[in-house]
């Protein structure tokens, strides 16, 4: 029985693997969800913070930022008062926008993402 010691060819292998690679439709995707998203999470705000006292500001700084060349997504408010309107306090109800939103949306994500896989 012959013995490999030595595999030859591997690292140029893995060079051409890697190359072959398209992560442009997965990068497209999460540019296409995490913008669905924040405009989701501004359309949970705009009915649900209807109040006299409402400004607009928690639904303004809503913005998608990308990372990781353009494979990460993060989108939030950015006032430092909105988690006391996402989860309350014992003076005032939750009025969930951004959870909602993304309970939404991620099954929507993964749905068109397991569709690449295919």
């Amino acid at each position: 029985m012959a013995r490999i010691t030595k595999i030859e060819g591997l690292e140029e292998l893995k060079a051409g693997l890697k190359g072959r690679m398209d992560l442009g439709p997965v990068e497209d995707l999460v540019k296409k969800h995490g913008a669905q998203l924040s405009s989701r999470t501004q359309e949970n705000m705009s009915a649900a913070y209807i109040h006299g006292y409402s400004t607009g500001r928690t639904r303004r700084s809503v913005k998608p930022i990308f990372s990781d060349a353009g494979m990460t997504v993060s989108v939030g408010p950015t006032t430092n008062y909105f988690p006391y309107l996402e989860y309350g306090t014992r003076f005032m109800n939750a009025m969930p926008t951004l959870k909602p939103a993304f309970d939404v949306q991620s099954v929507m994500f993964i749905n068109e993402l397991k569709g690449l896989m295919q």
